[in-house]
C-alpha cells in the first residue's frame, strides 16, 4: 500500500467513527424529536450535515483500495458520490438556516428535492460501491447494500410522497437503523486495513 493510501484509508478509518457516532446521535434524537418536539430535530438536523460530510473520506477510501469497476466508471462514480454529498449538506444547511423551509408531509419539491435526488446518489453509492468492491471488503460488503438501499428508498419515499410513502419507512431501516452499525464496521475494517500497512 503506497503512503497515500494508507494515508487515506486512516482518514477514512476515523471518518466512518465520525459517521458511526452522528448516525447514533440521529437516531436518538429523532426519536426525542417525535416523542418531544425541539430541540432535538434541529441537533438531529446538525448530526445529518455532520454524517453526510463525513462519508466523503469513505468514498475516497473505497475508491482507492478497488474493485471490480473499471477505473474510468469507477471516477465517474466517484464524482457523482461527491456531488450527492456536497448537494444534501448544502441544502440541508438551507433548511437549517430557515433560507427554506421542508414539508416532510408531502412530496419534495425545490430545494427538498434537489437535497432528495442527492440522498438517492449517496444511497446507489454506497449500495453500488459495497456491492463492488473488490476482496478488501469482507463480511461488511452487505450491511453497506442494505444501508444504501435505505438512503436510496428514503430519498425516493420523500419525493414521491413525504414521509409516510412506504418507500420512505422501508428506507428509514436501512438509513436509520443499519447505518451507525455498518459505518462502526467500516471504521473497524478501515483501521485494521490501515494498521496492515
Amino acid at each position: 500500500m503506497s503512503s497515500r493510501t494508507h494515508r487515506i484509508v486512516s482518514i477514512a478509518a476515523v471518518a466512518a467513527y465520525v459517521v458511526a457516532a452522528a448516525a447514533l446521535v440521529g437516531l436518538v434524537t429523532i426519536t426525542l424529536f417525535f416523542s418531544i418536539g425541539d430541540p432535538w430535530g434541529t441537533i438531529n438536523d446538525y448530526s445529518g450535515v455532520v454524517m453526510t460530510l463525513a462519508l466523503a473520506p469513505m468514498m475516497l477510501a473505497y475508491y482507492e483500495l478497488g474493485g471490480r469497476t473499471p477505473t474510468p466508471l469507477a471516477q465517474a462514480a466517484q464524482v457523482a458520490g461527491w456531488i450527492g454529498v456536497l448537494t444534501w449538506c448544502v441544502a440541508h444547511t438551507l433548511n437549517i438556516a430557515d433560507v427554506v423551509r421542508f414539508d416532510y408531509g408531502a412530496s419534495a419539491t425545490g430545494v427538498m428535492a434537489v437535497e432528495m435526488v442527492g440522498l438517492v446518489v449517496i444511497g446507489l453509492w454506497i449500495a453500488g460501491a459495497n456491492l463492488l468492491a473488490g476482496p478488501w471488503l469482507s463480511r461488511v460488503r452487505w450491511l453497506g447494500v442494505v444501508t444504501g438501499t435505505g438512503f436510496a428508498l428514503l430519498g425516493l419515499g420523500l419525493l414521491l410522497g413525504g414521509q409516510n410513502h412506504p418507500l420512505s419507512y422501508a428506507g428509514g431501516i436501512g438509513y436509520e437503523l443499519v447505518l451507525p452499525i455498518w459505518a462502526f464496521l467500516m471504521a473497524r475494517s478501515l483501521a485494521r486495513i490501515a494498521a496492515t500497512r
